[in-house]
């Protein structure tokens, strides 16, 4: 079977690409590596949704858990733990092969909605692979009562800061400039909680082989070199996505990013993108949107309808 579009990822871009599939009557396929939900299944499942209207006390698993059971309903077809290993195009026949760990499928088109999650980035220093180190907060309640630093500058830092602070751990957060880049809101509730911001700071050194004893830090400012005691480290400096299997294609990439057109077109035709891994504003509202557009600009492209 030839599918009209194969789509590489479901979170919300995915998820809101295949709805509108679905809406089009285009024969489709998403292939997702873990769960149908992005990043709204996978990191911020208790963290209540504040950025998209109408779901604010809903939390990441409930707006994704409701986006999955939409699209299911409107007879989605979703391949869930498979990866992407490989997509090549066949330029005479202009069909992609979509190459999984677990099997072949072909399309007229792809449309890459991956996100920008991908691996977390690691600062590489000594003791980062103790077992209290963390990337994500699965559950805070489970750090209530502990010592807790944070590493990082952006939203998904303060957020953790802000969260970990919530839930009863004592907080520093660190951060190796002397301002954030964070959206307001976060940086407000940050100077409300009780935790302690450290600028012009950077981790160095995590001791302890099972536990955590203490930490080494550096003000890159004065020079100085300081211990704090802590139990548990959070690092949220980003993360690095693997970009090969795009370059591979012949996508052009801007560093972590696939540049696209006002349609969501990349520079590959038949080749599209939507949401954060086109590093326009990261947030579920923009991803639905691209989502969505990129789709149609597909129905236009394959079926050529006399009012595009």
């Amino acid at each position: 079977m030839v599918y009209d579009v194969i789509i590489v990822g479901g979170g919300p871009a995915g998820l809101s690409a295949v709805l509108t599939a679905c809406y089009l009557k285009l024969k489709h396929l998403v292939i997702e590596a873990s769960r149908a939900g992005g990043i709204l299944e996978r990191n911020y499942p208790w963290k209540e949704v504040d950025s998209f209207i109408g779901f604010y006390e809903h939390t990441g698993k409930e707006v994704a858990d409701s986006m999955v059971n939409h699209v299911k309903k409107e007879g989605a077809k979703i391949k869930e733990g498979e990866l992407v290993e490989e997509i090549t195009k066949d330029k005479k026949k202009r069909i992609f092969t979509v190459k999984t760990d677990r099997g072949k499928y072909q399309a007229k088109t792809v449309l890459l909605t991956t996100g920008s999650m991908g691996i977390p980035r690691r600062l590489e220093i000594p003791g980062e692979d103790n077992r209290n180190v963390y990337y994500s907060i699965l559950d805070p309640k489970r750090h209530k009562g502990k010592k807790a630093l944070v590493v990082g500058g952006g939203d998904t830092a303060l957020e953790g800061a802000n969260t970990l602070s919530r839930a009863g751990a004592k907080v520093w957060l660190v951060h190796r400039r002397d301002k954030f880049r964070a959206m307001e809101k976060n940086q407000e509730e940050l100077k409300k909680s009780k935790a302690k911001v450290l600028f012009n700071t950077e981790l160095k050194k995590i001791f302890g082989t099972k536990e955590i004893k203490k930490v080494t830090i550096f003000n890159n400012k004065t020079k100085r070199e300081d211990s704090l005691e802590v139990d548990e480290v959070f690092i949220f400096i980003g993360s690095v996505f693997d970009v090969e299997l795009f370059k591979k294609l012949g996508v052009r990439m801007e560093g972590q990013k696939v540049p696209v057109d006002s349609e969501m077109r990349t520079n590959v035709e038949g080749v599209f993108a939507a949401g954060d891994i086109t590093g326009r504003l990261k947030r579920i509202p923009e991803a639905i949107g691209e989502g969505h557009l990129a789709v149609y600009t597909i129905y236009k492209y394959l079926k050529r309808p006399y009012w595009a």
